[in-house]
């Protein structure tokens, strides 16, 4: 089983305001159907917010619910999100790649943003008739806060105690987790990030340059050191070219960089917890 998360920079005008990249899509759909015999049935689809998940909530006021907010706007993330994942799955349907849109609103409650309830028996049920579950990021309700924005970046992780994830892959508009180099100006990709040096890597990672309210590559690595210390390998590389899915998934040394797991899956160790780092 696979997760791939396509990001919103990727497929959208993130600096725009709902401002899809259709043909970029399109080419994800392409890549996606070239493959299918050997993931349908396996794989799991999350697709960034983007121009719409990022956007929409600064016009409506709906980033923080502790800042004043308006009811007859409280339903605009979900409406936006959903019109996104709308045009998603119309356009992989028509390129020969059957979707189901997930909206997290409707299954997902979290408590101070952590996921505490959620109901994931529907995606296998999409999964077991071939289809791909589509998700993106929302509007969630929370037990402390009222409300949160749902990163795009955490679906993955509402997964990996029901079902045998083997590899997450995050596909990016740039070419992995970079490393600052001393003049603070040329990068370089870190290959692998591992229980030994992740609290080093993460000093290296900050918020997006573009319009993001969740977090940028920091929220990323995160959510993938999370699943890593339950034993689910992660990728991050360059997604700008569609063809790169399939390596990403497939190729045992990707591109990009690789977050080794910590344990092997169904063993249980005592391990340093990752939230709140």
């Amino acid at each position: 089983m696979f997760v791939v998360k396509i990001g919103g920079s990727l497929l959208t005008d993130k600096n725009g305001y709902c401002a899809p990249n259709k043909e970029m899509v399109r080419q994800y759909a392409r890549t996606i159907a070239s493959a299918w015999d050997r993931l349908r049935g396996n794989l799991i689809l999350v697709v960034g917010g983007g121009s719409y998940g990022n956007a929409v909530p600064i016009r409506y006021n709906l980033k923080d619910a502790s800042l004043p907010w308006k009811d007859r706007d409280l339903s605009m993330m979900t409406v936006k999100m959903f019109e996104w994942l709308s045009l998603v799955t119309e356009i992989f349907r028509e390129e020969g790649v059957p979707c189901y849109p997930f909206q997290p609103s409707g299954f997902v409650v979290t408590d101070d943003k952590h996921p505490v309830r959620f109901f994931v028996e529907p995606v296998q049920h999409v999964l077991d008739h071939g289809v791909v579950p589509l998700f993106s990021g929302d509007l969630v309700f929370d037990l402390k806060r009222e409300f949160i924005i749902f990163s795009s970046d955490n679906i993955p992780e509402l997964f990996v105690d029901r079902m045998p994830l083997q590899r997450v892959v995050m596909l990016t508009d740039v070419e992995g987790v970079l490393e600052y180099a001393e003049d603070g100006l040329e990068r370089r990709v870190i290959p692998a990030v591992t229980k030994e040096n992740y609290r080093e890597v993460l000093l290296c990672t900050g918020p997006s340059r573009k319009q993001d309210i969740t977090g940028g590559m920091k929220n990323k690595l995160e959510a993938l050191l999370r699943l890593a210390e339950q034993g689910v390998e992660g990728v991050v590389t360059s997604g700008r070219d569609a063809s790169a899915l399939l390596p990403a998934l497939f190729e045992e040394k990707p591109q990009g960089t690789v977050i080794r797991p910590w344990v092997k899956r169904g063993l249980v160790e005592d391990v340093d917890r990752v939230f709140g780092l």
